[in-house]
């Protein structure tokens, strides 16, 4: 059969590869992919606006390369995806470096030396060239221009590798009003999603290599998803399960957690456990491929999110040689879970649900020890309903009611206040993603002061006042924190 040489057309094959899907955050999460494999242990992220023509760097102090390495390193598919890599190397398909810069500006310089005594080595990629010349034409840098453009980046480390972008037009969006203001937004997206991506290398969380991830010089500090490694006086998570599943040659490694209840968690804490606190939104499986993490949370399919298994994670954990099992994409951001390990999952996420569920139904049932509580819970097994009834019995707020001498408006007004409970807001307010339902604000402690301050002037005693402050857990208060409040007003 007759056969027919029908090599891609530069030009216009240049522009596809722009189009994979790559976000900033990715793009840049690739290159510190190449550091991480190339044993760097600091890796500087540099990036200025320069009036609109931003330039931005990833540069490390790992073992560098050669020169023919470098040229491999920019030629597109040099790497076989079924070549067998160390276990610590975090590439997968030789594409990263090309489809991840590509996808953000069209001038990519790649300076690298592996011994001080040695030039430094460069190859730019310059798209406008490539569309130009319909050729697959890079330009080798000459050494004094190479030390140039590192001296414009501050590079530092006397060998590694530094990776340059310029003549941005994908990074930042034409629609934007504020283009520098634009571009500000997504370098502080950037900060967020490295500190979570590499979160067990900068933690130097059971991986291979520790590794400082800095922008700007400014050290990026790492997430703790699991609640690991909590702060002094707070609570670490809870490990309920730690197995080790195989499928055929390879061992996949799964962790089920369950999270502290969030109001044992400080904001800092919470901060560092859920990206800005938002536990919601990070229940779920983390997927990681040789200590990096690729999916962060979601059920795949196995549970659906809610509150209840909002404080369930579990940490899945392949190595590089099981790729072949996940159908990894070329960003390194999605992957599909392998049937047989999709079985095995569907216990632990049943257990770790279960778990997570309990932990708040205990504290619920918590609240209803109460003894002195002005919202009353109360369950109907027969009709499987629940409903929040005001104590007539309380003790304050008896009395205040009992000053009104109408009985037919006393029941009336406990009713109206029952009745108009808005429960369908609530419900919806509990269900959202993008806010948190509260009992307290920044001033609570000043309302529940002017509270006191109204009830000692209509009569009621500071003992009296302690006694249902410190019997209702809404107004989580301690017998110390309260005495204080009282004398604070008496004073």
């Amino acid at each position: 059969m007759e056969i027919v040489s029908l090599p891609p057309i530069a030009s216009s094959f240049i522009q596809s590869l722009r189009s994979v899907g790559y976000s900033l955050e990715s793009a840049i999460a690739d290159l510190v992919d190449n550091s991480i494999s190339a044993h760097a242990k600091s890796i500087n992220i540099f990036t200025q606006w320069r009036n609109g023509n931003p330039i931005l760097a990833v540069m490390d102090d790992g073992i560098g390369m050669l020169p023919e390495t470098v040229q491999k390193a920019m030629q597109l598919g040099a790497i076989s995806p079924n070549q067998i890599r160390d276990k610590s190397d975090l590439g997968r398909f030789g594409m990263g470096l090309k489809t991840a810069s590509f996808s953000q500006c069209k001038k990519l310089i790649l300076i690298s030396r592996t011994n001080v005594n040695d030039n430094w080595y460069g190859i730019c990629w310059d798209l406008d060239l490539v569309e130009k010349t319909n050729q697959w034409l890079a330009q080798i840098i000459p050494y004094d221009v190479c030390e140039a453009y590192l001296n414009d980046i501050s590079f530092s480390s006397v060998t590694g590798t530094a990776v340059i972008w310029s003549c941005f037009d994908r990074a930042i969006d034409p629609t934007s009003i504020k283009n520098d203001r634009d571009y500000e937004r997504r370098i502080v997206n950037l900060i967020d999603h490295l500190s979570l991506i590499f979160h067990r290398f900068i933690n130097n969380d059971n991986v291979s290599q520790k590794v400082s991830i800095l922008l700007n010089n400014k050290v990026i500090k790492g997430m703790d998803p699991f609640a690991i490694n909590p702060e002094p006086e707070q609570l670490a998570s809870t490990l309920l399960s730690e197995q080790a599943l195989n499928i055929g040659k390879c061992t996949i490694q799964v962790k089920a957690y369950v999270l502290p209840h969030p109001s044992k968690m400080s904001y800092a804490f919470s901060n560092r456990v859920s990206n800005k606190g938002e536990h919601h939104l990070g229940q779920g499986i983390y997927i990681y491929r040789a200590g990096r993490l690729i999916v962060a949370g979601g059920w795949q399919k196995l549970a659906k999110a809610s509150e209840a298994n909002k404080l369930a994670r579990i940490s899945v954990e392949f190595n590089n040689d099981a790729d072949h099992l996940w159908c990894l994409d070329v960003k390194k951001s999605r992957v599909e879970l392998p049937a047989l390990l999709r079985e095995q999952l569907k216990r632990i996420v049943f257990q770790c649900s279960a778990k997570s569920s309990n932990t708040f139904t205990c504290r619920a049932k918590m609240q209803v020890l109460d003894t002195d509580p002005i919202w009353q819970r109360v369950f109907d097994r027969d009709k499987q309903y629940i409903v929040y009834k005001i104590n007539r019995t309380h003790s304050l707020l008896a009395e205040m009611i009992n000053c009104i001498e109408s009985s037919e408006i006393k029941s009336a007004l406990l009713t109206l206040i029952e009745q108009a409970l808005p429960l369908e807001l609530l419900k919806n307010d509990v269900a959202a993603l993008n806010i948190k339902l509260v009992q307290e604000t920044e001033d609570s402690n000043q309302m529940i002061k002017k509270l006191i301050q109204e009830l000692l002037i209509a009569g009621f005693s500071a003992d009296s006042i302690s006694k249902v402050l410190l019997g209702d857990s809404n107004f989580s208060l301690t017998r110390e924190e309260i005495e204080h409040l009282i004398k604070s007003v008496e004073g």
